[in-house]
């Protein structure tokens, strides 16, 4: 059962969260609420006036009456004005429960404001107010906002198809939720797990992000996959038989599969099984199983055209059993065919971190002499380090590929983009890629090789 305290004042590093007033209303009508931009995925417009923002912090001021209800402006110490809100949703003593909502304004994005403002809300909510259970959701075209979610330690808990409508018609709702567990802090979302092994790991870390959505959500996200996708045609003909190893939510083995192909896939986390389970058609004939990429003796030698090893990688820690992996791969690989190694890029990601946090480069998981990042939740390879552990793979190098570039630091732009600009964009990417002076400069990397 919470205890309802309100909206009281919080405060953090760089914000005050406190009640509406009706002074806001200038700086709320010019600094987010009349944005499209802004409201493009919630469910209420754009506001067509100031007197339409004065009406809603009426009804706002109005509700603080009440105990039960919470209403934040955020405010930005530096600026003295608010930038945007948060509130607390639909109270449920019963189960203990409230979600949260919350927007910003344009000029504010990418600064870690708003995980600033949730994680404050969070730990109010949980430590002070006695919720068990703090909700959040958000459109699946809109992931940034569940990255906020998964910073302050909310835990993805799946996605609710055609659940919801809001600017953008109806849409799919990515759920997450934070559940008290007597006064823990929210954090990273991997918080308070340890694993004893890589397979536990994968378990866990699936089981707390969003894998099926991750190559689809956007236009930037997708460049990755288009990368890859085009890399892999070059090498197909007809007949080719393809090992997907590491096959996520299936996304490049129904690919294949529907194009004609024959396709075996494998998969480790149970909760991927589940998404690729749910989007096989009674026409599909992909031959799909559970099972971990250091053992693949349910396939024969020499017998796939194509073997993707586009995620084990990501959660290898040791090094014999990466190269286990490879050597597994290889073994199952025809002598005349192509072995195609994703890896996560150490360089670019901190980049890509300092986005989302502007403090990364003081407090980053990261030694702050090597530039080596932690290798948790997930394992980060330098350009080098790639090319150093196929060779001893016994890998021929084919292509080194930047797989999606400067696309998750370039995300709202890409998004923005028109069909003919973005046509461009990726052929201008498919330009670079394999630059030696732009490899570095990838969150992704893709390795093509041969036996």
């Amino acid at each position: 059962m919470p205890t309802h305290k309100g909206t009281q004042t919080l405060k953090t590093s760089r914000l005050i969260l406190r009640k509406a007033v009706l002074a806001d209303a200038q700086p709320m009508y010019g600094n987010w609420a009349s944005d499209p931009e802004v409201t493009r995925f919630l469910t209420w417009p754009a506001h067509d006036s100031v007197e339409t923002t004065r009406r809603i912090l009426e009804s706002w001021i109005e509700g603080y009456a009440k105990d039960n209800y919470y209403q934040w402006m955020i405010v930005l110490k530096e600026l003295g004005q608010p930038v945007g809100s948060i509130s607390g949703m639909d109270p449920d003593d019963g189960l203990s429960s409230i979600e949260v909502g919350y927007c910003i304004g344009r000029t504010w994005w990418h600064q870690g404001i708003m995980s600033e403002a949730l994680g404050a809300v969070l730990q109010y909510l949980s430590e002070t107010c006695d919720f068990h259970r703090i909700t959040a959701r958000h459109d699946t075209n809109n992931p940034r906002s569940g990255a906020v979610m998964q910073k302050c330690g909310m835990m993805y808990e799946g996605t609710l198809r055609q659940s919801a409508r809001n600017n953008q018609g109806i849409c799919d709702m990515a759920h997450y939720a934070f559940l008290n567990s007597g006064g823990h802090k929210p954090g990273h979302f991997m918080d308070g797990f340890s694993f004893s092994d890589d397979t536990e790991l994968v378990q866990e870390i699936y089981r707390r992000s969003d894998e099926d959505s991750r190559l689809r959500r956007s236009r930037a996200a997708r460049v990755e996959f288009l990368t890859n996708v085009r890399y892999i045609e070059r090498y197909l003909t007809p007949g080719s038989k393809i090992l997907d190893i590491g096959a996520g939510a299936g996304e490049y083995s129904l690919y294949f599969s529907r194009r004609g192909y024959a396709v075996s896939a494998l998969e480790l986390a149970d909760r991927n099984l589940e998404a690729f389970r749910r989007k096989l058609t009674p026409g599909d004939t992909v031959d799909l199983a559970q099972g971990n990429a250091l053992d693949l003796s349910r396939y024969e030698n020499d017998s796939f055209d194509i073997v993707l090893v586009l995620g084990p990688l990501y959660h290898l820690h040791r090094q014999e059993d990466k190269l286990r992996c490879i050597a597994e791969a290889k073994r199952v690989c025809k002598p005349s065919g192509k072995l195609f190694f994703a890896f996560i890029a150490n360089d670019m990601v901190i980049l890509t971190m300092f986005q989302e946090y502007p403090d990364y480069f003081l407090t980053g998981d990261y030694n702050k002499e090597t530039f080596r990042c932690d290798d948790f939740p997930f394992v980060f390879h330098t350009v080098d380090a790639c090319r150093d552990l196929l060779k001893k793979g016994g890998v021929t190098i084919l292509h080194e590929v930047a797989s999606d570039g400067v696309s998750e630091l370039m995300h709202d732009r890409i998004n923005a983009m028109d069909d003919a600009s973005y046509s461009q964009y990726l052929r201008y990417h498919a330009y670079i890629c394999e630059k030696p002076e732009h490899l570095g400069a990838s969150n992704h990397l893709l390795f093509v090789g041969k036996k």
